[in-house]
């Protein structure tokens, strides 16, 4: 009995290994097919997107793969093509037999397999590309109270080097994304050019470049790369290429940066654009080191260079009383703005290096005193009013505090250049955050802030020399009449008038004398006679 038992567990047991196979199989099959329909899903949807995205070229693009697949079933090719491929399984009864449906059937039949390949396709690609990044910010610690992390939501190529992608932020701040910033971008192995809040809720949008940032460049690399548009000057290389700024869109500019972080090359270079892009400009350059930094500038024609704070005051004060002057031409001639072509006015930049020297609170019983405070007051005056009248102010400093720059003239200042800075506070005060202190000890790199945006640049490095030659061609323009300006420098006329009082004054004096030593003269002959 237990003889006759022994076999039929044997089969049993097999039995149950068969079944057990054939369920894992079914499983598999069904596991497989549910991810098939998951990603299918996912390809659907994304191929929806892109249509209402791009519907103009989507619409031509169906178009033709309809006519293009139409032309092929029309011709019976793609039974040609079956047969041909295996001629076995697709053999010439099964082929006759498929022509008993009507030829529009085949057609949909086609159009059908193709949609649902690229569809899977698609989403096989989404999927993959979607767990990399759930591992990516997984492993980078980008994720919410509940382990969830960013989903992507579609990618964006801007250029050849730049790609955005929009993030469901899933609860995550845009904070955290910049905290997080250095490890994602070693994970993705590209860098993060912004990082910036979407335009729906909870969507952050983060921008990818391929192309590495340089830790060097000329003043020659930039121009022959991008020519500098009218008005303008060269902010320095971006990772989205080379950045230039027109003047009378800012109006005015704060650079600031510690010693050798190339914040002196950069304001220099930045006047030079702009003597160079600027058909009739006047410049007035501060410098109060003694003028060491501007005697490059000092062949130009329309180049003034101030050395002392008495002659900075009263430079500024004559700037301020020609921006009045100008506000009555607009008021009498109903125009909202000067323009220089038009109005035969030119454009005025006043150029403070080192700014902290002029404007920084002094003692009482400082020298200076008065020409200090008179100077912030003419700075606050024309930060706020001059847009119109088509002067400008660059502001270029070491150190910078509430102390050193008025608040009301750096609320004025739009356009900002911060350099590597070693204080928060003076992070703070130029860009509202800590990150000109996270910048790599690099000449020359530095955070362009307009506005909202900051980006990141490499700012070009000029000679000498350079500024030098240029400025010598300018005078040789000036000379050609090639170049002009409408207006003499306004702090020379001050100065030319003072001349000519002295020579005035020299002149009388030598008359005197002369009219002295002739009567000295005859009373010695009187006297010997």
């Amino acid at each position: 009995m237990k003889k006759d038992k022994k076999p039929s567990s044997n089969v049993s047991s097999e039995t149950q290994s068969m079944m057990k196979t054939f369920d894992e199989g079914i499983m598999m099959f069904i596991d497989i097919c549910q991810e098939l329909c998951v990603m299918g899903a996912i390809g659907f949807s994304e191929i929806c997107k892109l249509t209402f995205r791009y519907f103009p070229l989507s619409a031509v693009l169906y178009y033709l793969i309809f006519a293009i697949t139409n032309f092929y079933v029309l011709r019976l090719a793609h039974l040609t093509s079956l047969f041909s491929i295996e001629p076995k399984i697709f053999t010439l009864s099964i082929l006759k037999w498929t022509l008993k449906f009507p030829i529009y059937y085949h057609h949909f039949v086609i159009l059908g397999f193709l949609l649902v390949s690229v569809c899977i396709l698609l989403g096989m690609k989404l999927r993959f590309t979607r767990s990399k990044f759930i591992k990516i910010f997984t492993t980078s610690g980008l994720t919410n109270g509940v382990g969830d992390t960013p989903k992507l939501v579609y990618t964006k190529r801007l250029d050849n080097y730049r790609t955005q992608l929009d993030f469901d932020a899933n609860g995550i701040g845009i904070s955290e994304f910049e905290d997080k910033k250095e490890r994602i971008e070693s994970m993705f192995g590209m860098e993060i050019e912004s990082i910036i809040v979407g335009k729906r809720p909870g969507r952050v949008l983060v921008t990818f470049n391929k192309r590495s940032m340089p830790t060097s460049v000329t003043y020659d690399e930039v121009s022959e790369e991008k020519v500098l548009p009218s008005d303008s000057f060269y902010v320095g290389q971006s990772s989205e290429g080379v950045i230039t700024q027109r003047i009378a869109d800012l109006p005015h500019m704060l650079v600031a940066g510690t010693t050798g972080s190339g914040k002196s090359i950069f304001f220099k270079q930045c006047l030079l654009g702009l003597l160079e892009s600027t058909k009739h400009l006047q410049v007035y350059i501060i410098d109060l080191k003694g003028g060491l930094e501007a005697i490059d500038f000092k062949d130009a024609p329309n180049v003034k260079i101030v050395k002392r704070v008495t002659d900075a005051v009263e430079v500024l004060q004559l700037v301020e009383k020609e921006m009045m002057n100008r506000f009555t031409y607009l008021e009498e001639k109903n125009h909202k703005e000067i323009v220089p072509s038009r109005d035969k006015k030119d454009r005025i930049i006043v150029a403070v290096d080192e700014a902290s020297v002029l404007y920084k609170n002094r003692n009482r019983y400082d020298d200076d005193y008065k020409q200090g405070l008179e100077a912030r007051k003419l700075a606050d005056s024309i930060s706020k009013l001059s847009r119109a009248a088509a002067i400008h102010l660059i502001l270029a400093t070491q150190k910078l505090d509430k102390d050193v720059i008025p608040t009301s003239v750096s609320e004025n200042i739009t356009g900002r250049m911060a350099f590597r800075s070693t204080s928060l506070q003076g992070s703070l005060v130029v860009l509202g955050n800590k990150d000109s202190t996270e910048l790599p000890q690099i000449a020359g790199r530095g955070i362009w802030s307009v506005g909202n945006k900051k980006t990141i640049v490499q700012s070009p490095y000029i000679k000498d020399s350079e500024i030098k030659n240029v400025c010598k061609r300018i005078a040789n323009e000036f000379k050609a009449n090639e170049r002009s300006i409408f207006e003499p420098l306004i702090s020379n006329v001050k100065h030319e008038q003072n001349e000519v009082k002295e020579q005035a004054v020299q002149s009388l004096t030598n008359v005197s004398f002369k009219n002295d030593k002739e009567k000295q003269s005859n009373t010695d002959n009187s006297k010997g006679h």
